[in-house]
């Protein structure tokens, strides 16, 4: 084989490796965030490819003759890519629904505040807990699970193959209804305890009408919301990151 015959399939293969893994960490949790430098994230995605190049060289398909084959390679590897990223992203916006639904239980949801992880303002509790989640992913090395995970897709998805779209689709629509399950079994515990302090408020005010229970009620909702949060805040993050490893568990899965 000569020189430049060499140095062009190896360019070729590098290209399509870096589509797919580019692709996903432009939008997966961790390495896709906003706050994180592009020249960061380009290098990389431009390391990682490099190191799994000579292990899928054998895997890659033909080299295309015309520029509209190679186009399509590369729309198909970039859309496999996003699909990867996109089903963790989903994941995290369930602390986004958790954030938000404690937040109007505590009395806080109109304590807004920027939130780095999604690059966008919100409330102050959403903040911190996908900021928390961040830290726990890199702290229990679950983000080596995301990098294998786009690893394993060249089991499941063959380069240069369309990812079949109904499946991708339907499957998107799981992990959405999951994390939006999930956000509300984050915040069923506020939401039950905000419901038996609105009782007992509205209780109050029937009986003795010369109080403003909404003047008495604000200060203690407030102060017992966050005791219960900062009692529970461990157990709801374990909950998550259980959850969150078990759907990557599945990707994993053959």
């Amino acid at each position: 084989m000569q020189l430049d015959q060499l140095i062009a399939g190896s360019l070729f293969a590098f290209l399509m490796v870096f589509m797919r893994v580019g692709a996903a960490m432009l939008v997966m949790p961790g390495f896709g965030e906003p706050f994180v430098s592009a020249r960061i994230r380009l290098l990389f995605a431009l390391g990682v490819s490099y190191l799994l190049m000579p292990v899928l060289l054998s895997s890659m398909p033909p080299r295309p003759a015309t520029v509209g084959g190679m186009l399509t390679l590369i729309l198909a590897e970039t859309l496999t890519g996003l699909f990867l990223g996109t089903i963790a992203r989903m994941l995290m916006s369930s602390l986004e629904t958790a954030g938000m639904l404690i937040a109007n239980q505590v009395g806080l949801s109109a304590a807004q505040s920027f939130n780095p992880a999604q690059a966008t303002s919100g409330n102050a509790l959403s903040s911190l807990l996908s900021m928390l989640a961040l830290v726990l992913i890199f702290a229990t090395d679950l983000h080596h699970m995301l990098l294998l995970a786009v690893v394993d897709s060249y089991s499941l998805f063959a380069p240069g193959v369309w990812l079949p779209v109904d499946d991708a689709a339907q499957h998107l629509t799981r992990v959405m209804a999951d994390s939006f399950l999930i956000g509300m079994q984050l915040a069923a515990p506020f939401t039950v305890i905000g419901l038996l302090f609105y009782l007992g408020l509205g209780l109050i005010a029937r009986l003795v009408p010369q109080i403003q229970v909404f003047f008495v009620g604000m200060p203690l909702q407030i102060i017992f919301g966050m005791l219960l949060l900062g009692l529970s805040l461990s157990g709801l993050m374990v909950f998550w990151l259980a959850r969150f490893e078990g759907h990557l568990i599945n990707i994993l899965q053959p």
